[in-house]
Formats: C-alpha cells, sequence, structure tokens
C-alpha cells in the first residue's frame, strides 16, 4: 500500500485570464508537472477534499463536513461538469468510520460539486471521472466556520480508513486558498443582492432563481473582475493577495504538525488573508489524512502571487510512500 498527498489552490479565472502574465503560466506549469506525478502513481482511489462556492451546498442547510456517496460536477465558472466516479459502498463505509471516529459528517447520495471540487479533478488528474473519487466537503464559504481542529480529526479519520483498504494506491486531494478575497463573488447571506437570496439559501429546490441564472451571473462577473485583475492600475495588495501569509501558512504546513492549526481561528484568517484563505482547512485535512495512513510530511513545491487569476497560488506535495 502507498499514498500520495497534492493540496493546490485553485480559481476559476485560471480558464480565462484577461492577460496570460507569466505568474499565469507558472501556475499552469506546476500543475501539469503535479498531473503527471499523479499519473506516474496511478491512484486507485482519490479521496478529494473541496469546497463549494454555492454550487451544492446552500446556506438553508450547510453541513461542516459531507461525503458524496453519489456525485456529480456542474458546469460553473471555471468548473468541468461531469458524473464522478464514486466507488458507492466505499464511500458509505467511509461514512461509517469517520463517524465513529468522532466527526459528524452529513452524506449525500446526489452531491453537486462545482470548481472548488472539478477544477482539481480536470487539472491534477485528467478529468472528473478519470479516477475512482470519494469527495469530501469542507465548508468554507461563510461563517460560522468549523474550526481548523476539525479539519484536521476529518483529515486524520479518513486516512484511518484508507490505511485499513487493502493494497490500495490512495491518493490525497486538497484543493483552495491561498490567500485571496473573493467574496464579492460568493456574498455571504446577509450582504447578497435580493434576487440572488433565494438561490444562496435553497439551491435548485426553488424557483425563483434557476441555478442557470446564477451560473450566467457568476460567469460574467468573473470576466469582468479578469479584466480588472490584468490592469497595471491594480495591485497584488488591492486584489487581496497577501504573499507573506502564503508563505507563513505553507512554511508551518511543511513543518508536518498540523496540530499548529488548532488554534487558528477561522475569522481571524479571513480578515488578515480573505474568507478564501479559510479554504486551507482542506489542505490541513488531506494533510492530516496522509500522516495518519502513514505517508510522508509535505513538501513546497510552489508559491506565486498571480494576481491575473485573482490568488496566491500555492502547491504541496507529500510522498508517494508505503505505509
Amino acid at each position: 500500500m502507498s499514498f500520495l498527498m497534492v493540496a493546490a489552490s485553485h480559481s476559476p479565472l485560471l480558464d480565462f485570464p484577461a492577460r496570460e502574465s507569466e505568474a499565469v503560466v507558472a501556475v499552469r506549469a506546476a500543475l501539469e508537472a503535479s498531473r503527471v506525478r499523479i499519473a506516474a502513481f496511478d491512484p486507485e482511489l482519490v479521496v478529494l477534499f473541496g469546497v463549494d462556492h454555492y454550487g451544492g451546498q446552500h446556506m438553508r442547510c450547510m453541513p461542516s463536513f459531507c461525503v458524496g456517496v453519489e456525485a456529480s460536477a456542474i458546469a460553473d465558472v471555471g468548473g468541468a461538469p461531469g458524473r464522478l466516479n464514486v466507488p458507492r459502498d466505499l464511500a458509505i463505509q467511509a461514512v461509517g468510520a469517520i463517524r465513529r471516529a468522532g466527526v459528524d459528517t452529513a452524506v449525500s447520495y446526489a452531491m453537486e460539486v462545482d470548481h472548488g471540487f472539478s477544477q482539481a479533478l480536470k487539472r491534477l488528474l485528467g478529468g472528473v471521472d478519470r479516477y475512482p473519487v470519494l469527495p469530501i466537503f469542507v465548508s468554507c464559504i461563510q461563517p460560522p466556520f468549523s474550526p481548523f481542529a476539525r479539519a484536521r480529526a476529518l483529515g486524520e479519520a479518513v486516512g484511518a480508513f484508507c490505511k485499513g483498504l487493502d493494497g490500495r494506491r490512495v491518493l490525497f486531494v486538497g484543493s483552495g486558498g491561498l490567500a485571496h478575497n473573493p467574496a464579492a463573488l460568493f456574498p455571504p447571506i446577509d450582504q447578497v443582492q435580493p434576487e440572488w437570496r433565494p438561490y444562496i439559501l435553497h439551491g435548485k429546490a426553488q424557483s425563483e432563481t434557476p441555478q442557470q441564472a446564477w451560473i450566467d451571473y457568476e460567469i460574467a462577473a468573473h470576466q469582468m473582475g479578469a479584466q480588472m485583475l490584468a490592469s497595471d492600475q491594480v495591485t497584488p495588495e488591492m486584489a487581496g493577495l497577501n504573499a507573506a501569509w502564503d508563505q507563513a501558512f505553507l512554511t508551518a504546513y511543511c513543518a508536518g504538525d498540523f496540530s499548529v492549526f488548532d488554534t487558528w481561528e477561522p475569522e481571524d484568517v479571513m480578515a488578515t488573508a480573505g474568507i478564501g484563505a479559510v479554504e486551507t482547512q482542506a489542505w490541513i485535512a488531506a494533510g492530516a489524512a496522509m500522516q495518519a495512513a502513514g505517508g510522508a510530511p509535505p513538501r513546497q513545491v510552489f508559491q506565486r502571487l498571480a494576481k491575473e487569476i485573482g490568488i496566491g497560488f500555492g502547491i504541496a506535495e507529500a510522498g508517494p510512500s508505503g505505509a
């Protein structure tokens, strides 16, 4: 049995930046290099800790964590649509193991995921259905957030479960972060425009605001944002980027002691590095899973401010190593 872990940022604008800067080219090259390493590892199971931006999870009832027993990716901004190849029986077993470990996770037999999952599936794995995948949602879109310690506990429960699988090559993926602040594009419920409130609250379980209308709005808003970010008048700081925070996180993350994040307050992270930085909970879950499975500690393989796609982009990897 062997394990590999890859944690990587994502950005919808990676598909349509208004300017093909050297930073954007470097991000794509770094993702491709990770894809090549993953292909060489040839995982038999991918456990993907991802986030959502009102694509499949909504504020009527927002779980802290949710395991998809069956899942599909929607054609949202930056997303790659299609049905995920979820091993149904194994997903059900994972839910039981996670709960027995003391982590209360929701379960979905009809999970919809957006680019917070599908960009990693497309760019790191080569397609949403390329490998068997266990999708695990981590809520990072709106306060109140779960503590960082719970993301670590989730990862440890998943890693312990995967360690018990017989002889499979398992890849853990964390998708999200680093510092960025898309709050204007994915607003909290008390700040959203009235026309979008029904969808953000209820998703497709209402008829006032169709999902496609929300997707079309997000595509147009991101295209407008891409034009702004391409301007030399917009600085990285104005775009909500924070290279110092990114490097501090990566340094702590690659030290391999994920308990140091237990004292981090999500609201403080959001205030310092934007709401997108809270998505690093997906990284912590993936890293803790790798550690619990007996894998190697992570190492930083890429960090770059990429203003044109509105994010401080990072990649960390661990392994492959046996357990």
